[in-house]
């Protein structure tokens, strides 16, 4: 038993005690949610994370389509919400969106509704990745959630047909 093979030996075990990419089970989720707490309605993009990995999550586009609003005071369109965060393993982050939303649609000062297209952008196992959130009807006052209705099947057709699967990100 040379010298050879004791480092041969040690790196082998180094090599074992790696995590394998491919073998760790990748679950991590996004979802729009309103959450009501002593009469507090909040709009909120909950992450879960439920792999056996640490995630660091980067941030959220917002994009509006079929904004129906009055009196903005700036153009609508999308924006970047900065979260930057680390998901730990089996563990959830709540992040609020209306500040997000407001600012993309433009600051309207009256209510307004308009269908949500958020994508999230994390890295996992040095690789980035983009979780794609069902996109939503919101109706908002101000920065004030009024109602979030969930698509249904035959939106989500109506969407393939008119061609916004552009707008859609393939989640990891």
């Amino acid at each position: 038993m040379g010298p050879n093979f004791f480092t041969f030996r040690g790196l082998r075990r180094w090599r074992k005690s790696k995590p394998d990419q491919e073998l760790a089970s990748v679950d991590f989720s996004a979802r729009l949610r309103l959450f009501h707490d002593d009469g507090w309605v909040s709009l909120e993009l909950l992450l879960q994370n439920r792999s056996d990995s640490t995630v660091w999550v980067e941030d959220a586009t917002v994009a509006l389509s079929d904004l129906e609003a009055n009196w903005q005071t700036t153009k609508p369109g999308q924006v970047k919400h900065r979260i930057r965060q680390n998901v730990g393993p089996s563990d959830m982050l709540r992040v609020s969106l209306a500040a997000a939303i407001y600012d993309a649609a433009g600051r309207p000062q009256d209510t307004y509704s308009c269908i949500v297209h958020p994508v999230v952008h994390y890295r996992l196992f040095d690789e980035w990745c983009k979780a794609e959130v069902d996109s939503c009807r919101i109706e908002m006052a101000a920065l004030t959630a009024v109602n979030l209705v969930k698509p249904r099947w035959y939106h989500k057709k109506i969407k393939r047909i008119q061609g916004l699967v552009d707008l859609r990100a393939n989640e990891h």
